[in-house]
């Protein structure tokens, strides 16, 4: 690579970040950290909390209930290509903060729905949005400030999801039974402002080699490179059009969309399965708990382990515990049985969320992991969908989830394999000068 030695002037990064000693990428993570706990509010654990209420008072079936977040998962699926484009010319920046005032509006426009088109609109815009713009900005955010040490990033970012999965229940459960449903959608509106839009506004930068930074706060001796040809050599980075190339791009194309079908499905309908066996909505919120919980303490681990094997490795670790997971709850039908399932299920939710988000960057660099991701995304779109409208049909016409989580476990020992399958790879010297 020719040296040009001609360095841009750098920008200067947020005045409220107070450490100026202290490397900027940690500004950034802190405001995905928030992020993160924030998008979870438009996640399984968390809506299925609301089935059971929104269908009793408005007499909806779970079907109607399903059909809002299948139309969010394909939507962010179908989105997710463009957004990624835009994050790798533009940044993160503009895109996490305009996805949460949107997630907040539409989180007002549930309080108020009456319908289920209503339902669907408004819930399936907040998922598309946090799907496709806010969680996807903030991987793409992580995978510049952070190379050498991007497991633990990410694993402080899973952490921040998985506490707010272990937090929110209960409260929320609360706040159901005493206000009602459309007051707690109000609630989890505010702490979408709170901690999507205006720590993304305030903390989120591009990358690290427009303000005079290399990825990891490594220090640039200023002897060889200027700081951005020394970043861009951080690691190997493969284009969209390369990355079609190779069979590893496809089998973790099938490997990660087996596990979204499952686990979006699971997730929704997990409530609502263990009270339909017999537990109340705060044992099922508890059980919830444990599992988040279990996650939240142990994804940091799993992100420092990320730095020292390969990702594929957490991948078959997180797949074949989700395996075992989805046996202990098809017949789960005591608080106990629950609980086991829920260790169980943490335990990779905890290994899947390190996997899930730099599974790709991983394998092809960080360059253009907004466009492969965003394409990855495209692809897994049906199965987005097709796990939680087959777990909801499934239970209209048999009135049980027991099948539907035993099918479940079969679609998770396929994703191993095509994670055992899609072996680390080496981009050949010839590769880099390929157009996209």
């Amino acid at each position: 690579m020719p040296l040009s030695h001609q360095e841009p002037a750098p920008r200067p990064i947020s005045r409220f970040w107070p450490f100026r000693n202290k490397y900027y990428g940690w500004a950034v993570l802190s405001a995905g950290v928030m992020s993160s706990f924030a998008t979870a509010t438009t996640q399984g654990p968390i809506v299925g909390l609301f089935n059971q209420p929104i269908r009793n008072d408005l007499g909806w079936s779970v079907t109607d209930f399903t059909i809002a977040f299948v139309v969010g998962t394909v939507a962010g699926g179908f989105l997710s290509p463009f957004v990624g484009k835009v994050l790798d010319r533009r940044g993160a920046r503009a895109v996490a903060t305009i996805s949460g005032v949107i997630m907040a509006l539409m989180m007002i426009g549930l309080s108020n729905m009456q319908e289920p088109w209503h339902f669907w609109i408004f819930l399936g815009i907040a998922r598309a949005t946090a799907a496709s713009g806010a969680q996807l900005s903030v991987m793409v955010a992580l995978a510049s400030w952070f190379v050498r040490m991007r497991g633990r990033a990410v694993g402080f970012i899973g952490t921040g999801q998985r506490t707010a999965q272990a937090i929110i229940p209960l409260p929320l459960v609360a706040i159901i039974g005493w206000l009602g449903w459309r007051e707690a959608w109000l609630v989890l509106g505010v702490l979408v402002v709170l901690l999507l839009v205006i720590p993304s506004a305030v903390f989120v930068r591009r990358k690290p080699e427009e303000y005079g930074m290399l990825p990891d706060g490594q220090v640039h001796d200023g002897k060889v490179g200027t700081i951005s040809e020394i970043a861009e050599s951080l690691e190997s980075t493969w284009t969209l059009g390369q990355a079609k190339r190779t069979r590893q791009l496809w089998l973790l194309i099938i490997g990660q969309g087996g596990v979204i079908l499952s686990l979006n499905a699971t997730n929704l309908h997990m409530t609502a399965h263990l009270q339909n066996n017999g537990l109340s909505l705060a044992l099922a919120a508890t059980v919830i708990t444990i599992f988040a919980l279990t996650g939240a303490l142990t994804v940091l681990p799993w992100g420092f382990a990320m730095e020292r094997v390969h990702v594929r490795y957490l991948g078959l670790t997180s797949t074949a515990l989700f395996t075992v997971a989805m046996l202990l709850l098809a017949s789960a039908s005591t608080f106990l049985e629950g609980v086991l399932f829920g260790l169980t299920y943490g335990l990779g939710i905890g290994a899947w969320t390190i996997t899930s988000r730099m599974l790709f960057a991983n394998y092809f660099g960080r360059q253009h992991f907004g466009s492969i991701r965003g394409f990855a995304g495209r692809l897994m779109v049906v199965a987005n969908p097709a796990g939680p409208l087959f777990g909801a049909l499934i239970f209209d016409a048999t009135g049980s989830f027991n099948t539907v989580f035993y099918i479940f476990a079969g679609v998770f020992v396929l994703s191993f394999l095509s994670f055992l399958l899609a072996t680390p790879l080496r981009k050949p010297a010839s590769a880099q000068s390929e157009p996209a």
